[in-house]
């Protein structure tokens, strides 16, 4: 588990972004949070980086792929 890794957040929704984002500022994660708007733009970041992420959170009901 990479604890300083980047958070992946799958949501369509812009409220839904931004009750996130409130959560973890309010709670200080120090993580960078890197959202997508689709399942497959999160799976093709994904096989592209590198980076290992921390936590991937993601919506069921998503277009393209849930």
């Amino acid at each position: 588990m990479n604890k300083k890794g980047e958070i992946v957040i799958i949501e369509d929704d812009a409220d839904d972004r931004f009750l996130l984002e409130e959560v973890f500022s309010s709670l200080n994660y120090p993580n960078k949070r890197v959202y997508f708007p689709d399942g497959q733009e999160a799976l093709d970041y994904l096989y592209k980086t590198d980076t290992v992420p921390f936590l991937i959170l993601s919506d069921v009901n998503m277009p393209k792929l849930d």
